[in-house]
C-alpha cells in the first residue's frame, strides 16, 4: 500500500439501473476500503464509455492501451489513476 496503487478490477451496473449513482457509490466504498488498508492511490483500466465517469470521480488518464482478442477485435482502454487520502 505504501508504494502500489489499489486496483479496481471491474465495475458493472445493470443497465436497468444506470445513471442512478450506483457506480459512484461503489467507487466511494472502494476508495474507503483502500484508505482503510493505507493505500494512497487507485488505478483502473477504463473502457471508453467509462472514461467520463472516472474523470468525474477524480481519475486522470495515464496513457492508452489496446487489447487484441483472438478473433482480431481490438478493444481500446484508458489506464487511469487517482490519488486518495
Amino acid at each position: 500500500p505504501a508504494t502500489d496503487a489499489a486496483k479496481i478490477r471491474a465495475f458493472f451496473v445493470d443497465p436497468a439501473f444506470a445513471r442512478r449513482g450506483i457506480a459512484s457509490l461503489m467507487m466511494r466504498a472502494s476508495e474507503q476500503a483502500a484508505l482503510a488498508e493505507e493505500f494512497r492511490s487507485l488505478e483502473l483500466m477504463a473502457t471508453l464509455p467509462g472514461v467520463p465517469l472516472y474523470r468525474a470521480l477524480g481519475f486522470t488518464a495515464t496513457g492508452t492501451h489496446e487489447e487484441r482478442l483472438a478473433d482480431g477485435t481490438i478493444i481500446p482502454f484508458v489506464p487511469m489513476r487517482k490519488p486518495i487520502g
